[in-house]
């Protein structure tokens, strides 16, 4: 299936919501983000999924042709290609963030209190089928 996608987004928020490792590490988290695939074109739309997420749970996953003006608490966000290698495993999200191939925006010390809670929601992403 495509990323991002409405199909994507209802199969990532079942993923999550089947996930032990992830309701164990979120599950003093409270808040919502973005995925958005920042386009080469800043003119061009960002599509993205939003989820809602509360105590290890994804209450909802909702997909966007453009995601930029989504009013959340983090957006997490990279380019189409960027995204391609997280989704394929081979980037690891935090590192990504050090290494400046990704982008976090929100509460800083929020996010790095639950940085095994990241990987796993990232981790469970990868293991939606994508389309090459």
């Amino acid at each position: 299936m495509k990323f991002p996608s409405e199909e994507w987004a209802a199969a990532f928020r079942d993923a999550i919501n089947q996930n032990e490792a992830y309701r164990e590490a979120a599950k003093a988290w409270e808040g919502d983000i973005v995925f958005l695939v920042r386009m080469p074109d800043p003119t061009a739309a960002s599509p993205g999924v939003h989820l809602a997420l509360a105590h290890g749970t994804c209450s909802s996953a909702s997909y966007y042709p453009d995601a930029r003006e989504v009013s959340s608490e983090f957006v997490y966000e990279g380019s189409p290609e960027n995204w391609k290698k997280l989704l394929a495993g081979e980037t690891d999200p935090v590192k990504a963030i050090l290494e400046g191939t990704f982008r976090i925006k929100g509460n800083l010390a929020k996010a790095m209190r639950f940085t095994r809670a990241a990987k796993e929601l990232v981790e469970t992403a990868a293991k939606i089928p994508t389309d090459p």
